[in-house]
Order: structure tokens, then sequence, then C-alpha cells
């Protein structure tokens, strides 16, 4: 039902050949799955499964589609037994051979360090680079635009790198070329993000009353790729979460109602591959005293 739902009715049967060994690595030759189906954790062999499935319901020549669909289902489906934090767990397992793969070039050049995601047969830019960007695009536009998109799909339509880019466009009345530049057709390294200002304040509720509390939140992208991220207020009993599109080099600044004065803000929260999230929080002097 899971695939149905995101990626349509199977093309083609697949095979499963079941290996004796539970813990025996999985490995797949086409729509052809060999993994233990008596896996200790079934979770984990049910996501090998949906790996394959989506194989079979969308073909495609090209691999950042083809194979980054399959492991963005993978974490889809975690997320649906698990929560959000459990799908960004299965995606942060490709994040180190991403990462090493991804590392700025010396002094920031902003030029291409690496092969373009839309045309590469590179294993690490179109299993793992691809499987964050299809995520990205779901926070994005949502579930239901996304799966509009896919819907339209078709291998045999795709001769234009910029064909995937216009069905998602068209799905969610959004202009993402942008994105699709950044991310897509060159590969310039990653965003660099944190917090660079807060500034709490409270403000005259519209009618009268009580005030209310405000916090302006700035966000710095030092990387040369932009990123729509999410970020939360922390507040000693609540929290508020927000996404703003931070363009690559730029700041970007939002105003957040809150409940009660704020302690904290996180930047990211795993969603977004970036180089460094040593500074990803910032926490507001003199919070503890209030």
């Amino acid at each position: 039902m899971f695939v149905r739902e995101w990626f349509g009715l199977l093309s083609a049967l697949i095979g499963i050949a079941d290996f004796a060994d539970p813990h025996a690595a999985p490995f797949e030759s086409g729509t052809l799955l060999m993994a233990s189906m008596e896996d200790a954790d079934t979770k984990l062999a049910g996501i090998n499964l949906v790996h394959e499935l989506v194989h079979s319901a969308l073909p495609s020549p090209r691999p950042w589609v083809y194979e980054g669909l399959a492991h963005f289902a993978e974490a889809a489906y975690r997320e649906q037994q698990g929560g959000r934090s459990a799908a960004l767990n299965l995606l942060g397992s490709h994040r180190a051979a991403f990462l090493d793969a991804e590392k700025d070039v010396p002094g920031g050049s902003g030029k291409d360090i690496g092969p373009p995601l839309a045309s590469t047969f590179d294993e690490v830019y179109y299993r793992s680079k691809a499987a964050y960007v299809w995520w990205m695009l779901r926070d994005m536009i949502g579930d239901d635009a996304l799966k509009a998109a896919i819907a339209k799909y078709r291998a045999a339509d795709d001769k234009d790198p910029k064909y995937v880019e216009g069905l998602i466009e068209g799905a969610s009345k959004r202009d993402l070329g942008w994105f699709f530049d950044d991310w897509v057709y060159h590969d310039r390294g990653l965003p660099a993000l944190r917090v660079l200002a807060v500034h709490p304040w409270e403000d005259d509720k519209p009618g009268g009353g009580k005030r209310v509390k405000m916090i302006t939140v700035t966000l710095e992208n030092s990387g040369h790729v932009g990123a729509e991220v999410p970020f939360t207020v922390r507040c000693a009993g609540s929290e508020v979460s927000r996404r703003l599109e931070v363009r690559a080099k730029s700041t970007a600044t939002i105003r957040v109602e809150l409940a009660e004065a704020p302690i904290d803000v996180v930047v990211n929260d795993g969603s977004v591959p970036e180089s460094d999230v040593a500074n990803n929080l910032f926490k507001i002097e003199g919070a503890d005293k209030k």
C-alpha cells in the first residue's frame, strides 16, 4: 500500500532470494533482491523490500531518479514506522561518504567540485545525495505535490535534465529553479548554516489585551548552495518550528510568535546535509535567568 500510494502500480515482477544467514548484507541486481527475510530487525527487511518495489513501480534511465527515489522511499517508509527522527537517522547512514565527497573547495570558489547529480553515475551521488535531495523536495512542497509529480513521471519522456524540475514545479506551483541549479545541475558543495542573530521582544496583540512574545531569527548560509531549512525555537515548556529559505552566501530573517520566553534556537534537524553542524545551536543570553 505504501509503495502504491507514492509510486503507483508495479511495472514488473520483483524477485527475492532469501538468504539463510539473517546477518548477510542485502544485495540487489535490477529488480532482484537478495536479502534475509528472517532478519532479526523486521523493519530492515521491510525497508529492503520497499526499495525493490519502488524500482519496479518507477523505472528511470537517470540513476538519481531510479536509485534516489528508492532510497528516499526507505526513509519515508521508516518515518511511517518510527517517526521523523527514525527517518532522519536512516538518511544519516548515507552521510559519512556523502560529506567526504562534498568537501569544500579550498578557499571556497563556488565552482563545481563533483559531477552534476542529473547526469552522474557515481553511487555516492545518485544514492546518498539524491536521497537527501528528494527528501528536501518533499519537505519543501509537501507529500501531495510530490506524489502528483511522481505520478506524471514517464521514463520515456525523461530526455531533458530539466524534465523532473518541470514536473515538480507544475505540481507545487513553485519556482524551484534555484534549488535544482544548486543541487541537481551543479555540485558546488554543501550549505553552511548557522543562527546569525536572534532578537526576543514583545508586541501589542491586535485588538488589545495581553502583549505577545515574539522573536526575530536571522539565519546565515555561508556555503555556495542554498536550502530551505527547518529551525526550532525552544522555550521552557514548548517549542515552535518553522522553515526558512536561505540562498547561498546569504542571510534570511523571520518573525515568530511564542507562548513563552525563548531559551535557544536550533537550525537544521538533519534533513539538510551540511558540512558542519557544530554551530547549529544558538543559546539566548540571559534566558536561564528569565
